[in-house]
């Protein structure tokens, strides 16, 4: 086989939540280029929908479906409606997550706590269990949980010297919870998987450049890389294609980290 068709996705099916904005955009736009048919899941269907047709304007078969993470009922019907219409799933994206509806960082209440662990935790591992059950009957898949390096080291503080306000929201106790705990699953799962040669990885990317990105925040961040930048949309689509294709064949219960060396230092 040459080389680069180890990385193409032509005639696989791709499920992804949480890939209407930011990272998990740019995950749907690296499976859609690779030729993926893709199943965009979102609870904002009508934002979804924009997304969707700029991926359409790349070229890509895009298919938009309702869906809610913290609702097991949701999760069985998004699962059966992509097995219905494509017959498989080759590559699953887990992408999505909620943000804690009360408190904030160190002082989430504690409605809003549990909530968000239920929906980022339980509802993440059900659904990738229903997910897991038909790659089982395909006795192949391949399985990328969008982490982060934040799951790997705690908070550097100085990062959001002379941004307090975002120093609050870093220090919520659901993220941390969720993306560290996100790393043990995918070591967890991949062990049981791979009898039936499904792969399960992660990646950890780190902090995203965008317009919702303070200067100050940016700067202070940089110098904690080693590349010295935050990452840009594009950084993170190499690493998912190479993990959703045939390309990481032998590959499986890795957490890469994307964050221009920032855990290496």
């Amino acid at each position: 086989m040459n080389t680069l068709d180890l990385f193409s996705l032509k005639g696989k099916t791709a499920l992804i939540t949480g890939g209407r904005i930011m990272y998990g955009k740019s995950c749907s736009i690296a499976l859609v280029d690779a030729g993926a048919k893709l199943f965009l899941a979102s609870h904002s269907v009508e934002a979804a929908q924009d997304t969707a047709q700029e991926l359409r304007e790349r070229g890509g078969e895009v298919v938009v479906v309702p869906f809610h993470q913290e609702d097991p009922e949701s999760i069985r019907q998004l699962v059966a409606q992509v097995v219905q219409q494509a017959g498989a799933i080759d590559v699953f994206v887990n992408a999505s997550r909620v943000i804690p509806k009360g408190g904030v960082g160190w002082f989430q209440e504690e409605a809003a706590l549990e909530w968000s662990v239920r929906v980022n935790s339980a509802g993440m591992i059900y659904l990738n269990k229903l997910v897991g059950d038909q790659m089982i009957r395909q006795k192949s898949g391949s399985i990328i949980n969008i982490g982060s390096m934040m799951g790997l080291v705690g908070v550097e503080k100085h990062n959001y010297d002379g941004e307090p306000g975002m120093a609050a929201g870093a220090y919520g106790h659901d993220y941390s919870l969720n993306k560290s705990g996100l790393l043990a699953w995918t070591r967890h799962a991949a062990s049981y998987y791979g009898q039936y040669g499904i792969r399960v990885n992660s990646l950890c990317p780190g902090g995203l450049k965008s317009d919702r990105t303070p200067p100050l925040f940016s700067e202070n961040y940089a110098k904690h890389t080693q590349l010295g930048r935050l990452a840009n949309n594009d950084d993170i689509k190499g690493p998912l294609l190479f993990l959703a294709s045939d390309a990481s064949a032998y590959l499986t219960g890795l957490s890469i980290p994307v964050d221009g060396g920032y855990t290496n230092i």
